[in-house]
Order: structure tokens, then C-alpha cells, then sequence
């Protein structure tokens, strides 16, 4: 801490107010569009139910003007987190403007993926022009860009601790020990982000996120014990599907080249799937407090559908230009996916879903103390132990790297 001047530490505190901001107003631009898009200007024109096919293929010609004539934007957050690694930058020059124009139409044009790509390319690409104007030195720069970065997973998450769960899953996987001067930046930066964030949201028409989730009950029974395992294998291998589901999504739209094509089946795909549900649409991040606050109005099998066929868009939007996030969908799905794991009981457990759904978006995820940031401020506080214990035991390579480390 001795080696942190003030002045460093202030400009980490501006750091994580603009960032705060700048996440605000870009999460505000994209819900007027979407409130617009579907919602407003269909009521206004009384929208045919095959409305969401004729968005999903006005958005696939955008999409395919956007990587024929621009480029391939947004990155994905394993594209700009692997960037900002190997240069210690995530770049702006002729890609700022072009990374928030593509993720405008992508998302306000109902692809399943969510913001945490563009924002972090957004954010990133801002941090790294403003510290090129900044005098300090090259490793401090670096420093900020890495701060910068993990304060917009806690914005995006609502969840203060996800920069310092990405620092130290990113100093495990690199086999060294985190400084705790680091440790404490990225604290400081991500409350401050936060808390502009949720100060400037509250003026803006950003409804409430997946973070209001509903559960059916906190209650402890001798079946939360006895069907721990069993929760935790199943939601594993749910993970597992949503995975395999992206790999052969890859492989039968790799031999299609042509990207006005592959642009145009993500946005049928989104046409297709909106036609028989809102719920595949988007990232599902409010989505999902609107289907656990009503789960009894929905079958099974919907609910199985659902859980089983969005990952199918989420592969197919990944695949065809239309680039996001996944971890809100992979949230989504897993919960989805809980509910119907634990129907066959007299009713839903609060306890089995979260195990569930800790266990499938390790997976996913692969990052588990990320993923147990996240976790941690959507289930009861009571589980967090149990989503801990459930991450690492399903991210066995962490343990792997851990073990090397010792």
C-alpha cells in the first residue's frame, strides 16, 4: 500500500466514476431502442405475430453491412480479455466508434447474448485512450486498463466483487500470487463504478435486472443434503450441453463464408424464436425476473424448451456475426433448467436450483470465483458457501493450477 500515491489512487476513483457513467448511458440507449423497437412501435401498428421475423431480418441486413463494411464487431469478452493480456491495452483507433455502433444494432434488434462484450471493448477502448493521455508509466497504465476492465464486470453484474474475483482468477491462472495493492485498487474501483452506476440509472429508463430474482423458498430440509450431489452433477452436465450445443452450432455455419448470409440466418433465427416467446429474445437478464416472479404460470415443458433451445440461439446469433455475452444467457437457461430439475418435488427448492445453477455456469463461465460473484448477490447469502464449494468443485483446472502454484 506504501507504494500507492494519491495521486494514483484518485485517478482510479475517476476511473471508476467514468465507468459508472459511461456503462449507465450506454445500457439506457440500447432499452429506449429495445422499449421502441419491440414494444412501442408494434402496439402503435397493431405488429402481426410474424413482427419479430421481419425485425430479426431488418437487423440481419444491419449486421451484415456492419462485417462486410466495418469489421468484426464487437469483440467478444474472451477477444478483448485476451488483447488487453498479451499488449496490456484493449484499442481504440478505428474501432470505438465502429464497437458501439455494432453493439447498438445487435442488441436492440433481440439478439440472446448480452452487454458484457460490448462494454468491456467500450469501456476498455475509453480507459485506453484517456490513459494514453495520462502521465504515467507503461506498468501503471497497464494496471488501470486491468482495473478498468474488472470495474465494468461489477457494474454489468451489479456485484462489487467481480473485479477482484477476475484479478485473482487471472494471477491464479498465471501462477503468482496477486499484489495486495491490486487487490484493494480494484475494490475502490468497483464500488465507485457501482455506485455511479445505480446513482445515474436510477434518472435513466433501465428497468430492473436479474439481481430482483425470485425463488420459491429459503427454507432448509434434509432434501437439500441428500440431493446436493445430485444437483450438482445434473447442472454439470446441463453446462456441458450449452457447450457442446456452441461447438456444433461452429461447425455446420463454419463451411458458410459468405457474412451477409451468415448475418441473415442469426437474424431469422431471432425472427423465428421471438414468434414463439419473448423469453428467447435478449440476454435474459430481465427476463428472468419476470419468469421466476410467475414460474407457476408456465409448465414444464415450456420451461424445458426454453432452458434446452436457448442456447440453440445463443450458438446461432455467436456464430453469424451477431456477437455478445453469454453469461447472462447461460444464467438464464440455468435457472430455467433448475425449476424443471427439482418440478418432480412438491415444489421448486431454492437450495437445489442455486446448486444447479452454480454448477452449470462454472462450467460455462469457466471462471469460478467469477461466477460465485455473480452468484452471490442473486440467491440467498445463506448459500453462498454452498455456490463457493460447488465452483470449485466443478472447475477441477482450478485446482490443477492452484496445486502447481503451492
Amino acid at each position: 500500500m506504501k507504494k500507492l500515491s494519491i495521486a494514483f489512487i484518485t485517478y482510479t476513483i475517476i476511473l471508476g466514476i467514468a465507468i459508472g457513467a459511461i456503462a449507465a448511458l450506454f445500457l439506457a440507449l440500447i432499452q429506449i431502442s429495445i422499449d421502441f423497437i419491440w414494444t412501442e412501435f408494434p402496439d402503435q401498428i397493431h405488429a402481426p405475430i410474424y413482427y419479430p421475423l421481419i425485425i430479426g431480418l431488418i437487423g440481419g441486413v444491419a449486421v451484415g453491412a456492419i462485417q462486410t463494411k466495418l469489421g468484426p464487431f464487437p469483440y467478444t469478452m474472451h477477444e478483448n480479455m485476451a488483447e488487453m493480456r498479451k499488449t496490456g491495452r484493449i484499442e481504440y483507433k478505428n474501432r470505438l466508434l465502429y464497437t458501439i455502433l455494432a453493439a447498438w444494432v445487435i442488441l436492440s434488434f433481440g439478439a440472446s447474448l448480452g452487454p458484457e462484450a460490448a462494454l468491456i471493448g467500450i469501456v476498455g477502448g475509453i480507459t485506453t485512450w484517456v490513459i494514453d493521455h495520462m502521465k504515467l508509466t507503461v506498468q501503471r497504465k497497464e494496471e488501470m486498463i486491468s482495473l478498468g476492465v474488472g470495474a465494468i464486470l461489477s457494474v454489468i453484474f451489479l456485484a462489487p466483487f467481480n473485479g477482484l474475483a477476475e484479478n485473482l482468477d487471472e494471477d491464479i491462472n498465471r501462477k503468482k500470487m496477486p499484489k495486495w495493492s491490486k487487490l484493494v485498487l480494484s475494490i475502490l474501483i468497483s464500488v465507485t463504478a457501482l455506485a455511479t452506476f445505480i446513482y445515474i440509472k436510477g434518472v435513466l429508463p433501465i428497468p430492473k435486472s436479474v439481481f430482483a430474482i425470485r425463488l420459491p423458498d429459503t427454507d432448509w430440509s434434509w432434501l437439500d443434503a441428500a440431493l446436493y450431489i445430485p444437483a450438482l452433477i445434473v447442472g454439470l452436465l446441463f453446462g456441458m450441453y450449452f457447450l457442446f450445443v456452441q461447438k456444433i452450432i461452429t461447425k455446420l455455419l463454419k463451411p458458410i463464408s459468405n457474412k451477409w448470409i451468415l448475418a441473415l440466418i442469426g437474424g431469422a433465427s431471432i425472427g423465428v424464436f421471438g414468434m414463439f416467446s419473448h423469453f428467447f429474445l435478449f440476454s435474459g437478464e430481465h427476463q428472468l425476473v419476470e419468469l421466476t416472479s410467475n414460474i407457476d404460470d408456465y409448465s414444464v415443458l415450456f420451461l424445458l424448451a426454453l432452458g434446452m433451445l436457448k442456447p440453440v440461439l445463443v450458438g446461432l446469433c455467436m456464430q453469424s456475426g451477431w456477437k455478445g455475452g453469454m453469461i447472462f444467457p447461460a444464467l438464464f437457461t440455468s435457472c430455467a433448467m433448475g425449476y424443471v430439475a427439482t418440478w418432480w418435488l412438491d415444489s421448486p427448492v431454492a437450495f437445489l436450483i442455486t446448486i444447479f445453477a452454480a454448477a452449470s455456469c462454472t462450467k460455462i463461465v469457466g471462471s469460478p470465483l467469477l461466477t460465485s460473484s455473480i452468484l452471490l448477490f442473486i440467491f440467498p447469502l445463506q448459500f453462498f458457501p454452498f455456490i463457493l464449494i460447488t465452483a470449485f468443485l466443478v472447475s477441477r483446472q482450478w485446482f490443477k493450477k492452484t496445486a502447481t502454484t503451492a
